[in-house]
Formats: structure tokens, sequence, C-alpha cells
């Protein structure tokens, strides 16, 4: 009769900690990536509103205008654009937001704005 929690407990506790270790690391990794982004999409956005704001004479105030009204267009002044579920156009079911295309008939994912897809 073997004891409980000798070797193989401990084998496969060394094996889920190296696992774990693996997952946090790609994790960081991701995070990494995902901070490149945005810190070059906010050099984009900016980049652009230099070129708007200097090509049509808008001001910072009509921008925070703007950005409070798109805001608020799905129900929700939180700062941030959120994605809803919409009924599909062909059977009428709710399409999620993380799908291009209804997961009942494979119809196109109904698009409301040309920010929608984002």
């Amino acid at each position: 009769m073997a004891v409980y929690g000798t070797t193989g407990g401990s084998a496969d506790a060394i094996r889920q900690a190296a696992s774990a270790e693996g997952q946090a690391a790609a994790a960081q990794r991701n995070v990494g990536e995902l901070e490149d982004k945005v810190e070059r999409l906010t050099l984009v956005c900016a980049a652009l509103w230099e070129l708007v704001k200097e090509r049509n004479g808008l001001t910072e105030e009509a921008l925070v205008e703007r950005i409070a009204i798109l805001d608020a267009k799905d129900g929700v002044a939180d700062g941030k654009m959120t994605r809803t579920v919409k009924p599909c156009g062909k059977c009428g079911r709710p399409v999620s937001p993380k799908h291009q295309k209804c997961i009942y008939c494979g119809a196109d994912r109904p698009v409301s704005g040309v920010f929608e897809s984002l």
C-alpha cells in the first residue's frame, strides 16, 4: 500500500507550478504587446487630432463634447464604446460582439457604425 502524498504528489505539484509559471510569463508578454499597441494608437490619435484641428479650426471643447456624445450612445457614459449584442438581420437571434457572423445561420453580424467592429 502506497503512502499518500509521497513523490507522485510532489512531482505533480512541481509540474503544476512550472505550468503556472509559463502561463504567467505568457500573460506578461501579452500585456507588454497590448501596452505597445495602446502607445502606438495613442500616438496615431494625437497626430490625427493635431491634423484635424489645424486644418479645420476645431477646438478641444468640440472634441470633448463629441466624445461625450459618442460615449453615451451605448446607454452608459463610462468612457468606453461598449459593443452590444445585436439581433441577427437574417434569423433574429442574438449575435455577440465577439463574433463576426451569426453562430446560428452564418449571416454577417449587423453593424451600426464605422467603429462597431473594434
